[in-house]
């Protein structure tokens, strides 16, 4: 005998996959992806607070317990809390600016806090070297920006992370070096490509952002007509040519959001890069917090620099959202600035600020959205929401 079919009900209806749901979106978005991250972060959180517990922090023989069961709260702790909390509304309300200043005022305000919500839960759920961009494309599309216009908005808004990136990197590294203090750290083996060191590895994979900088800039900036051309050419064969009336499209789209692009004032890209940097410098300076929750003393330049090194370094992380390598990497990367003591904790604590908000946000604000989204998809499409009643 078949068992019947449960069907999900309450704000979490739409997780349970659905018999030929054609929604991509609704695919993508499971709720069981969050557990995965949740598990190996909570996994090797575990792991290394049991590894270190007895373990000597200093010559004294005081261990990471010891430490931990004398950590007495202080005004500084308090003003460490604060001020993560403010980075991580810094980095969101600059990241919801630059869309709202991308998409040229077409999208809302509440357009973009849903879209920016789950630009990062894609993100979070998906391996840190896929990342969210291809999610973020159908996100904007499902909320009625037209899919060249959504290409053009997602590279455009990663080529000026990479952008940001590629001019912070000699900033923080030479202003690291002028106060005296070692750019990278002592950890061979942590995120080296075969036998190369991490200086090796680093300024290797910096060539590559910035040629991929400066492919996005041609692509949509520069020559938008010769990028379509070449989307219309992947797909010119075989089984493939069914996408070719699709990619035409798109590709036409792409070209009127470019030339758009091109002909954008300065203040346009002056507000786009400022949001990108503001959102970056929170993101970054949300460590420097953190520390400052457990240590009296922080080197705040050095560790900004470590982190631009170990941000890199997370990119190639297997893992959705580098959960279990952020937690293993952020005490390697800076154990030899602060000393061991405590490191175990501030990973867990710059997590829970960075990481864990963009997973449990992104679930609550998801179903409403779809249903939202939905309703809209249908009125454009021209198809009603329910089946028209019989008539007499």
């Amino acid at each position: 005998m078949r068992m019947p079919r449960m069907k999900a009900r309450g704000p979490l209806r739409f997780l349970p996959g659905r018999r030929g749901d054609s929604d991509p979106l609704r695919r993508f978005f499971k709720g069981w992806k969050a557990l995965i991250p949740m598990a190996i972060g909570l996994g090797i959180a575990a792991w290394m607070f049991a590894s270190s517990w007895n373990s000597p922090v200093d010559a004294s023989g005081t261990t990471q317990g010891d430490l931990l069961r004398g950590f007495t709260w202080s005004g500084r702790a308090t003003a460490g809390v604060l001020l993560a909390m403010g980075c991580v509304l810094l980095r969101d309300f600059s990241y919801i600016y630059r869309l709202r200043v991308l998409s040229e005022g077409t999208m809302n305000w509440r357009q973009c806090f849903d879209g920016v919500v789950l630009w990062e839960l894609a993100s979070a759920i998906t391996p840190s070297a896929a990342g969210g961009s291809t999610v973020a494309v159908l996100i904007f599309n499902r909320q009625g920006m037209p899919m060249g216009r959504s290409l053009s908005v997602v590279f455009v808004a990663s080529m000026l992370d990479e952008l940001f990136y590629l001019v912070a990197v000699p900033v923080a590294l030479a202003a690291v070096v002028l106060l005296g203090g070692q750019v990278f750290p002592d950890v061979e083996g942590l995120a080296a490509w075969g036998n190369a060191s991490i200086p090796v590895f680093f300024w290797t994979a910096y060539g590559l952002i910035a040629a991929f900088t400066t492919l996005v800039w041609w692509g949509i900036v520069r020559s938008p007509e010769r990028a379509a051309a070449l989307m219309v050419r992947v797909v010119d064969w075989g089984p493939a040519r069914r996408w070719k009336p699709k990619m035409v499209r798109w590709g036409e789209e792409l070209v009127l959001a470019g030339a758009a692009m091109r002909g954008a004032s300065r203040g346009f890209w002056w507000k786009a890069f400022g949001a990108t940097a503001a959102s970056w410098t929170g993101r970054f300076l949300t460590l420097n917090a953190v520390l400052l929750i457990f240590f009296a003393s922080v080197p705040h330049a050095a560790v900004l620099g470590r982190q631009l090194v170990m941000w890199l370094t997370l990119l190639f992380s297997p893992t959705p959202g580098s959960s279990g390598f952020a937690e293993l990497a952020l005490p390697a990367f800076l154990g030899d600035l602060t000393g061991p003591g405590f490191l175990v904790a501030v990973a867990v604590v710059w997590r829970l600020f960075t990481y864990v908000p963009y997973l449990v946000v992104g679930f609550l604000v998801l179903p409403g959205w779809l249903v939202r989204t939905g309703k809209t998809r249908r009125r454009r499409r021209g198809t009603p929401a329910t089946p028209p009643p019989a008539s007499a």
